[in-house]
């Protein structure tokens, strides 16, 4: 299974990356970097591919919420997804990083990723680097970071009362506390009807 992170990851660049136009025609995109958008690119981007958009998701995650059923339920997490944008300009940089993070903000202001409409995107903030000179041109980079909330299958089983067989019942999701064991889809049902289980010396109904 493909992780969300993956999956909004290769959205966004999708989104930015897309042509507006179709051939013959020639190609209009959404940004200024036109098709050259990356996934987690690490190796530097060369002066031929500016300008260009980075997308990452490296900082922190974080749980939000989970089901109340503990079990075929869900996690709603939140994460960071960085799109760097990075330009040359002989003119003037920061209007021309100005111009791109404005491009990329009305790109996803109405941005709904197909089959995972359960995501909301938040902008958080931008934040620009200093830019490098060689003689007259500059290199810069601006930073707009969104928090993506999304949700991830929890304790995924078709059978909450899945227990391993040389455990005893109550350890399973079939009780408060408990839990899911082995593979989630193999071990002992748990009884239906009016079977009684002792635990501990205590009935369990």
């Amino acid at each position: 299974m493909t992780h969300p992170r993956t999956q909004i990851r290769n959205a966004a660049v999708a989104r930015l990356g897309q042509s507006l136009t179709s051939p013959p025609a020639a190609p209009t995109y959404r940004t200024a970097a036109g098709p050259r958008v990356f996934a987690g690119r690490l190796m530097p981007v060369e002066e031929p591919e500016l300008p260009a958009i980075v997308v990452h998701t490296r900082d922190t995650e974080r749980n939000t919420e989970r089901s109340p059923s503990h079990w075929n339920g869900f996690e709603q997490r939140e994460c960071i997804l960085s799109i760097v944008c990075v330009a040359q300009s002989f003119d003037n940089i920061d209007d021309d990083l100005d111009d791109m993070t404005e491009q990329v903000e009305a790109a996803l202001q109405s941005w709904e990723i197909s089959g995972f409409e359960s995501v909301e995107v938040m902008y958080q903030d931008t934040s620009s680097q200093d830019p490098d000179f060689d003689g007259s041109l500059a290199t810069g980079a601006a930073v707009i970071r969104y928090t993506v909330t999304y949700r991830k299958p929890y304790r995924d089983t078709p059978n909450p009362y899945v227990v391993c067989d040389d455990e005893p019942l109550e350890q399973s999701g079939a009780y408060p506390g408990g839990r899911i064991t082995c593979d989630g889809q193999s071990g002992a049902a748990c009884p239906v009807g009016n079977a009684t289980i002792t635990a501990n010396g205590e009935e369990l109904t």
